[in-house]
This record gives structure tokens, sequence and C-alpha cells, in this order.
């Protein structure tokens, strides 16, 4: 493959300034050891955030279904003498 991209590049420098840039980058990643997060980090990261993004719209809901229904009795005592019992 090596020589392939020799061959290819050699007669244009900014192919060959690029493919060397590329050998570099892709050698430097290869030497590390630790470039990311695993797949198991990921899945746990992840299981998190739609646990906390769960609980926050449960919460909403909660608080939605509440003031609905204040409201719905408040529009359906509106016609009452002490106003429905709205505030």
């Amino acid at each position: 493959m090596n020589d392939v991209l020799d061959r290819m590049t050699g007669w244009n420098p900014d192919l060959t300034l690029a493919t060397t840039w590329i050998r570099g980058r892709v050698a430097a990643t290869r030497e590390q050891k630790d470039a990311g997060f695993s797949t198991v980090e990921m899945v746990i990261g992840i299981a998190i955030l739609i646990a906390i993004l769960v609980a926050v719209a449960v919460i909403l809901s909660g608080a939605f279904t509440t003031k609905a229904t204040s409201v719905g009795n408040c529009i359906t005592g509106a016609n009452s003498t002490n106003n429905g019992g709205c505030s």
C-alpha cells in the first residue's frame, strides 16, 4: 500500500506532504494506549443521560398534570360565587 501511495504522490509535493502528515497521525494514534472512551464507558454514560432525561420528564409531567387540573377546576367553577376556587 505504501509503495502505491509513494508512486501516486511522488510527482506532487502537496500530495506527498498530505500523505506524510496522515501517516504520522495514524502512527501517533496507533501508539496511544488509551485514545478515548471504550464502548462500555459510552453505554454507561448514555444510560445515565437517559435516566436523567426520564426523571426530568416525570417531574415535569406531574407538574403539568397538577396545574392542568387546577386550571380545569377553575374554569369549571367560573360562574360560582367564590370565583370557582381560583386564586
